[in-house]
């Protein structure tokens, strides 16, 4: 019986070692996935570090002098441009030489007076009137000349020169116009490419956490390895986009610096904050552009330096009439003897008349190309009139549809962003996938984006709008001058 029971005592104890042998076997398997789960958490978590390290220096070295950079109005750039820019320099000088032009001796309205001497030695064979054969006349004369009347012509050039001082104001005004508005977009687009990098650090920043996130979780077996890589899939987009939109920030700085002729590199703030003028019209503006529009005030004063041209041609049909006067002094001494001494005055009139007969058609000719000219030019001036309408209809509307699209991009930003918070609070207590939370996140990256591109968008077609009515810039004498 005693050996029986030491028997079955023996039987229990191997029968409990047996399980606690087991038991350690499974322990040290659980030992070694977790081993081997730790060695790929330090993998990612090493990822994490790397792109972390990344963002750091990127913030530190491109985003740090941006923000201590000047800040520069839409104004400042504007007034800089009028000053600095290299287009808008050779518009006003080409202004002045128009001004310069507009002058009446270059019509020839004003008399013509000259100064002439001479010294003439002869050696004749047969004595002279004077009786000598070897003399020397010496002579200084004070001549004028002017005409009275040539068919008006120089009428019509006077007017023409007016006229063509206008047209180089408009001109000049017009390529000032373009510059002004070149720089508006450039400073807009720098304000967009500044928004879109704000947006894009920001999922970065939302990516970087989420990758921290994913790998916490894993680590505490929460979540598994396809979802770690997805969310370091997404951040390292995340860090590409950010990278770009960088890039196109920096070549917007650039643009608005070759126009604002500063250095190339040279870096500043801009004003992100956008105001619209509810006041425009439709009808008023295009009311405004037929009196002030710049181009098509350069095809209006177009047709009148072909009428003038026209008055001009038909002069030639008309006699021409001058008018000379002089006075002189004039001494002759035998031989070879130049001098002033005894010098005797003279005075001259004399009225000329020129009326040409036949000059092989020429000036028939000269007047039908100037009538058909003048035609042209009327014609050029009805295409411009009716691009005009168009431009200010295509671009008013696509003007207030910019900004509709503004206001439902509003209600959409507030969407994006309150499903966005929603989703994260879902996503952080592990109610929602990771999918879904990426999808909601790019929602609102892409709600961001295109709210700032729509409101500068808006602001850009409201400075187009302002030009066609001629308020983009103001100079006295410009808007709507149209003397003579």
């Amino acid at each position: 019986m005693m050996m029986d029971r030491n028997r079955n005592d023996e039987r229990r104890k191997r029968t409990v070692i047996q399980p606690e042998k087991k038991r350690k076997g499974m322990f040290g398997r659980q030992k070694t996935e977790g081993i081997m789960k730790k060695g790929r958490n330090h993998v990612f978590a090493c990822g994490d570090t790397l792109l972390g390290g990344f963002v750091l220096f990127l913030s530190v070295f491109l985003v740090s002098p941006l923000c201590a950079a000047e800040l520069l109005s839409l104004e400042d750039a504007i007034a800089e441009a009028l000053v600095r820019n290299q287009d808008i320099q050779v518009a006003k000088g080409e202004e002045k030489i128009s001004s310069n032009n507009v002058n009446i001796g270059n019509a020839g309205l004003l008399p013509k007076v000259d100064l002439v001497g001479s010294v003439n030695y002869q050696d004749n064979e047969e004595p002279s009137v004077s009786g000598l054969t070897e003399f020397t006349s010496t002579g200084a004369t004070l001549q004028a000349n002017y005409t009275l009347f040539d068919g008006f012509g120089n009428i019509y050039t006077f007017r023409k020169l007016k006229s063509a001082g206008r047209l180089g104001r408009y001109q000049a005004r017009n390529d000032i116009e373009q510059v002004i508005l070149q720089v508006s977009e450039a400073y807009y687009k720098l304000a967009d490419a500044a928004e879109q990098v704000a947006v894009a650090k920001e999922a970065l920043a939302i990516s970087g956490e989420r990758l921290k996130r994913a790998r916490l979780r894993s680590e505490y077996g929460q979540a598994n390895t396809l979802e770690v890589l997805s969310a370091s899939v997404d951040a390292n987009a995340d860090s590409v986009a950010w990278k770009d939109a960088l890039l196109g920030m920096e070549n917007a700085n650039r643009t608005l610096n070759l126009l604002l002729n500063r250095p190339i590199d040279a870096s500043y703030r801009v004003k992100k904050e956008v105001s619209f003028d509810r006041s425009m019209t439709k009808e008023q503006i295009l009311r405004s552009a037929k009196l002030s529009f710049s181009a098509y005030l350069v095809a209006r004063e177009s047709v009148k330096q072909a009428e003038y041209d026209l008055g001009i041609t038909r002069s030639d049909f008309f006699p021409e009439l001058g008018m000379q006067a002089g006075y002189g002094f004039s001494n002759t001494l035998e031989g070879f003897e130049p001098g002033t001494d005894d010098l005797s005055g003279s005075f001259s009139a004399a009225l000329t008349l020129n009326f040409n007969l036949f000059n092989g058609f020429q000036s028939s000719i000269r007047s039908q190309n100037a009538r058909i000219e003048l035609q042209n030019r009327k014609l050029v001036e009805q295409k411009t009139l009716s691009e005009l309408e168009k431009q200010v209809a295509d671009t008013w509307q696509e003007y207030m549809n910019r900004l509709d699209v503004l206001e439902f991009q509003k209600k959409n930003i507030e969407t994006a962003e309150l499903n966005f918070r929603r989703s994260k609070e879902l996503y952080v207590i592990g109610q929602l996938t990771t999918t879904t939370f990426r999808e909601a996140q790019l929602n609102l990256i892409n709600a961001r984006k295109s709210i700032a591109s729509a409101a500068y968008d808006a602001k850009i077609l409201e400075l187009k709008l302002k030009r066609f009515a001629g308020t983009l810039i103001r100079e006295e004498g410009i808007v709507g001058d149209d003397r003579e």
